[in-house]
């Protein structure tokens, strides 16, 4: 557990937020392809991949002659997501 906390850590530490997508992808995922996992793995990569693509291209248009780092695009959309889901799943404990 130590060593895959270490690891995980390093790599955040390197690739910044750009993780957001791997946490991101499997639930914009799932609403989109429902709950199958024969199709729910490769649709995870599909939803991930494309929404890398479309962060880096909008931070190299939305402001043509500077770039923005992709990290900061990508918080920008996992951010919100998170809150909503985690008050989705607060709302849904105390309908249960």
């Amino acid at each position: 557990m130590f060593i895959a906390s270490l690891v995980t850590s390093v790599v955040v530490s390197f690739l910044g937020v750009i993780g957001f997508i791997g946490l991101v992808g499997p639930h914009i995922a799932r609403r989109l392809i429902g709950g199958d996992h024969r199709f729910l793995l490769l649709g995870s990569a599909i939803v991930g991949g494309i929404l890398l693509l479309a962060s880096d291209t909008f931070g190299r248009t939305i402001i043509a002659p500077v770039v923005l780092p992709v990290g900061a695009v990508t918080s920008f959309i996992g951010a919100p997501l998170f809150l909503y889901l985690l008050i989705r799943d607060i709302e849904d404990d105390i309908k249960d």
